[in-house]
């Protein structure tokens, strides 16, 4: 079964993407608070991560950067209402490989988890 992680500081988006992908059969594990999101990361494997990027605590660009340290396979979906945010910016270049605009439609974090 593939899995995936969600680090955002909104419920709602954290709730939906629950729903929705366990109703596909996928595993979801979500996390508010973004250092215990980081510590999940790095202690169990995902085939997707998805990230904030303007959160409480850690931001997006953090998160990543804390996780390509120290799993520098693993594959990170930033998710920002602003595209152009520097921290969008600095999330990529520490090794996301994808930046999805919000709103957005479940089926773009699809094609990435399948992909």
């Amino acid at each position: 079964m593939k899995s995936l992680l969600v680090i955002d500081d909104e419920t709602m988006i954290l709730d939906t993407m629950k729903i929705i992908f366990e109703d596909m059969g996928y595993g979801v594990a979500t996390f508010a608070d973004s250092r215990a999101g980081v510590a999940e990361a790095l202690r169990s494997d995902y085939d997707l991560i998805v990230v904030d990027i303007r959160m409480p605590g850690l931001n997006g660009a953090e998160v990543t950067e804390m996780v390509m340290k120290e799993r520098p396979a693993a594959r990170i979906l930033v998710i920002t209402a602003f595209p152009n945010d520097p921290l969008a910016q600095r999330a990529l270049a520490a090794g996301a490989f994808a930046l999805l605009r919000k709103p957005f439609e479940i089926a773009k974090v699809l094609d990435f988890l399948k992909g």
